[in-house]
This record gives structure tokens, C-alpha cells and sequence, in this order.
């Protein structure tokens, strides 16, 4: 299962890179969102799950949800410290499966992960 992990903050990134990678996932990592669309437009036939953050570089996480929605199969989780209730509600307007305010648990992020996706095993 191939997980799209989009997020500019480079600590946070790279911890979850190898948490989901160490429980089966193929994660592929972007810190900016511009390239992040263009891989998705290239690749969305193998990507299962888009990971993203809202605050990006170049494109943000809105555009990176917008840029998913003619694959259906890809599904999609919103990581934000922006937790009002009306940013939560545009992000499923925009067809976010799920939403999820920093600070979180990776293991929390995994169950998430599991209900949307079936496991990597």
C-alpha cells in the first residue's frame, strides 16, 4: 500500500516516514505541495492514501485534495494545527476522508490509516 505523505515540517515528516514504513507501508515524501501534484497526476494508480498537511509551500493542502479528486480511489487524510470547526468542515467539503489536528499520535494516525486502507501485510 503505497501512502503519499505530504508535510513541510521536516522532523514531523520523516518520524511518520518511518513509523508507517516500519509497519508495512511504502511511503513517498513531499515537503511542498506543487510536487506533490505533479507526482499525483503521474502516479495516482499506485497511490492508496494521501497524507497531507494544509499549510504547505507552492501549493497547499486544498490543492493537493482538489488535485486527487478525479482518482476516487485515493483516499485522504488532512493533518492541521488549524483545528476550527470551519476549516475541518471545508476540507470534507473538498472530499477529505478524515481529519486530523496536531498534535497527534502516530498510532492514533495508524488506525485512521487502517480503516480508510486495508493494512500493507
Amino acid at each position: 500500500m503505497r501512502i503519499l505523505l505530504i508535510e513541510d515540517e521536516n522532523l514531523l515528516r520523516k518520524s511518520l516516514a518511518f513509523f508507517l514504513s516500519s509497519k508495512g507501508y511504502d511511503v513517498v515524501e513531499f515537503d511542498n505541495g506543487s510536487d506533490a501534484i505533479d507526482y499525483i497526476h503521474e502516479n495516482h494508480e499506485q497511490i492508496d492514501l494521501v497524507i497531507t498537511d494544509l499549510n504547505l509551500p507552492f501549493a497547499g493542502g486544498k490543492q493537493v485534495i482538489h488535485s486527487t479528486n478525479p482518482y476516487k480511489k485515493i483516499k485522504k487524510i488532512v493533518l492541521t494545527s488549524q483545528s476550527v470547526e470551519s476549516t475541518e468542515v471545508e476540507v470534507f467539503e473538498l472530499g477529505t476522508d478524515d481529519f486530523i489536528a496536531k498534535p497527534f499520535s502516530p498510532v492514533v494516525l495508524l488506525k485512521r490509516i487502517e480503516k480508510l486502507i486495508p493494512g500493507p501485510l
